[in-house]
């Protein structure tokens, strides 16, 4: 689904790439996209793309056990490469990658498509001009949340697959061998409902964190709190399907606020609102101006951006290599 619905279409439009290949092996879906694109383009096993001279780079949207070592296998051939996230599940697999990327000098990206966000992107740049001028007085207290277990939005169109896969990827643990077993399950679970939330963490907060307790309560919720400076900065995770998506940031100052609410990622035609108070001015709830375009469509052309050399990954590997370090300590502490 997120192959069909978040990826292709983009690349299929932008002018600057063409597709040359795609690597599917499940019949109806191969049938699905060999009307749409031409069955010459379709291969059945993704080695045979990798060693295919005109590919120059690769989108991987797999299963999330398979996501790193088809990441290695793509960097290792040369191609530059886009992964959905998780990138891995530890932050040695992490390295691995970036490591790789780093030896053939290629461009690596996490599929943090919220960072394109034009919401996301405009309260990083008032969060940073109030820091840095003070308008809204010391900055208090950061909170990331995100409580939502299904997307409560309609997907696009797509075709299902009326078979299960054959071919089996190869796959790495999915946790740190450090971690206890009784942890495991709710990890991975974490790992892949909150990387988001941490992503997000740590565009307003890069450095100076540090991860004073976290708590699991079963595999139902995560809530970790982290210090910055004089502030401190709450996580919360939890499984909810209230009808609609909720996740979000909020930013409280001494005479202001910041709210950021995400919209679903199945939300086409939506993006994140940002939300202010600001007791100097008098305003309270004013929404601010924050552009159009879905993150998704907007991610498909920062890639292309990043292999012409305009401008790098919202998240590079590098980045993502971060996260999976912060995501670790909060699991130490959790454990």
């Amino acid at each position: 689904m997120i192959s069909q619905i978040c990826h292709l279409p983009f690349y299929l439009a932008d002018t600057r790439c063409e597709v040359v290949r795609i690597a599917e092996q499940r019949p109806s879906l191969i049938a699905a996209l060999g009307e749409r694109l031409g069955a010459d383009r379709i291969v059945s096993d993704y080695r045979a793309m990798l060693a295919d001279k005109d590919v120059d780079a690769v989108v991987i949207s797999a299963p999330r056990p398979a996501t790193g070592p088809l990441t290695l296998a793509a960097l290792q051939a040369g191609k530059h490469v886009l992964a959905e996230k998780p990138m891995a599940h530890n932050a040695e697999q992490a390295q691995r990658l970036v490591d790789a990327a780093a030896a053939k000098d290629l461009v690596y990206a996490v599929g943090f498509m919220k960072r394109y966000d034009p919401g996301v992107q405009a309260a990083k740049a008032l969060f940073d001009a109030a820091t840095a001028d003070g308008r809204f007085g010391r900055l208090l207290l950061a909170r990331f949340y995100d409580f939502s277990n299904a997307y409560a939005v309609a997907a696009p169109a797509h075709v299902r697959p009326k078979e299960s896969r054959t071919q089996r990827f190869e796959t790495w643990p999915l946790y740190p061998a450090w971690l206890p077993e009784r942890c495991r399950g709710v990890f991975a679970w974490f790992l892949n409902a909150a990387s988001h939330d941490v992503n997000l963490l740590r565009l307003f907060f890069p450095n100076d964190t540090e991860v004073v307790s976290a708590h699991s309560a079963g595999d139902t919720s995560v809530v970790a709190a982290l210090r910055y400076k004089d502030a401190m900065i709450a996580l919360e995770i939890a499984k909810s399907t209230v009808g609609r998506w909720v996740e979000g940031a909020e930013f409280l100052f001494e005479h202001g606020q910041i709210r950021l609410v995400i919209p679903s990622p199945m939300a086409t035609d939506a993006v994140s609102e940002v939300i202010v108070d600001d007791r100097q001015r008098g305003v309270t709830g004013e929404r601010i101006a924050v552009g159009t375009g879905w993150s998704f469509a907007r991610q498909a052309t920062g890639f292309v951006d990043a292999l012409t050399g305009t401008a790098p990954p919202a998240t590079t590997g590098a980045e993502g290599l971060a996260d999976m370090l912060l995501t670790e300590q909060i699991w130490k502490a959790a454990a």
